[in-house]
């Protein structure tokens, strides 16, 4: 990486860098994990992120343009508390862009030209050449939805500059309409169905693979999430009806835990596998049990990896006789599920509402939804309606060891 210009301490390859270089190491990352390089990069926390945030923009000549970029990372982190992981994605995107941009115009000073729109037209044509040579060197934009936020991960840093003042327009305003990427993307959203789900979970013979099941496709989490469990982490027995999750257990997560999603799970379904699984660890460990659901002696962490993971989930799959488009079903694919039925129940408790919106004279349920029921009601409501869709997907088989 360093023969070739790259700085191996702060960032990671380029996409067609490493196919060149490593053809067999990007395929086996889709063939056997599902994973681009980048969600690799996610999943093992690379970049690495240094506290303050600064050192990674020391290549850049023009002083003002090093400090602002800086600046904006350092302030994404700290006065709008963005997750480490959002502010090292953003932090790489925007080294890649400067580089390019420096390469294609001979300079590195992105914004003096912002400071007046006379002469916009010039920059805006910078700019766009500095996407057009992304576009050539790296594979890796090569879909619709990938190029969309490269733009948009650039675009936040000029449109913050617009926004506080210090420059008077955003030079990549139209870009994807000048690249012809403004169309409507075909995005992949395969996913399980709700009876592709119940094979899946009839399969799981073991306690661990019938809750990673019933995380991924009845809880939504990710299945690093999944992994990562712990029992500290679930409130099972809620006390209190007004508390942030009504009278349903819950899993809570740290702020910088998630890079999206919300702090709390509802837990609909799978109580009694949960509450059986620690049962069994308290059996099984006694005072050494470390906490973890899904517990790994061998793991530094604690428990088990998300390939592990994403293995057995695929195991399961075949087991189950279970394919989508052809192709062994993902965890993805589970959590997609997850999505598109909690979607669904929200506009079913939107439908019950139409008429007494009309009887009040609203112009939509959800004026009333959001006027007359507090938060907590509105979240019963869609949770009822999530859980009529969740319940019979995991029953057990006749043949599966329970505890």
């Amino acid at each position: 990486m360093s023969s070739d210009g790259f700085d191996p301490e702060q960032e990671t390859p380029a996409y067609a860098w490493l196919s060149n270089h490593y053809r067999g190491f990007v395929a086996h990352l889709s063939r056997n994990f599902d994973l681009s390089p980048g969600d690799f990069y996610d999943e093992i926390s690379v970049p690495p992120v240094s506290e303050d945030g600064s050192g990674s923009f020391e290549f850049v000549e023009d002083d003002t343009t090093r400090k602002e970029i800086e600046s904006y990372l350092v302030e994404l982190r700290e006065r709008q508390g963005r997750a480490e992981s959002t502010v090292a994605t953003r932090r790489s995107v925007l080294r890649r862009y400067v580089k390019l941009y420096r390469e294609v115009n001979g300079m590195d000073d992105l914004l003096s030209s912002l400071r007046s729109e006379q002469g916009s037209s010039e920059e805006k044509a910078r700019v766009a050449d500095a996407f057009d040579a992304l576009r050539q060197l790296d594979v890796a934009l090569n879909t619709h939805a990938s190029r969309l936020k490269y733009v948009q991960e650039v675009r936040q840093f000029y449109q913050h500059r617009v926004d506080f003042g210090k420059a008077d327009y955003d030079p990549t305003r139209r870009l994807e309409r000048r690249f012809g990427w403004d169309s409507a993307p075909e995005w992949d959203n395969s996913a399980l169905n709700a009876e592709q789900i119940h094979a899946l979970y009839r399969a799981a013979e073991l306690p661990e693979d019938r809750l990673l099941v019933i995380g991924v496709c009845g809880w939504g989490l990710r299945p690093s999430e999944i992994c990562a469990l712990h029992s500290n982490q679930l409130t099972l027995s809620p006390e209190d009806e007004e508390d942030l999750e009504g009278a349903d257990p819950y899993i809570s997560f740290d702020q910088d835990e998630r890079k999206n999603g919300p702090g709390t799970v509802a837990l609909l379904v799978g109580i009694e596998e949960l509450k059986s699984r620690i049962d069994q660890l308290y059996r099984e460990y006694g005072e050494d049990w470390n906490g973890y659901i899904l517990p790994s002696l061998s793991s530094k962490s604690g428990y088990i990896s998300t390939e592990t993971a994403r293995r057995h989930f695929r195991n399961l799959a075949e087991d189950a006789g279970i394919s989508v488009d052809g192709e062994t079903p993902t965890p993805k694919m589970g959590r997609r599920y997850w999505y598109t039925a909690y979607g669904e129940a929200v506009k079913r408790v939107a439908d019950r509402f139409k008429d007494i919106a009309e009887e009040q004279g609203s112009r939509s349920a959800d004026v009333v939804l959001d006027n007359y029921l507090s938060e907590s009601e509105r979240r019963r409501h869609r949770r009822d309606e999530m859980q009529a869709d969740l319940v019979g997907l995991f029953e057990p088989s006749d043949n599966s060891s329970r505890i």
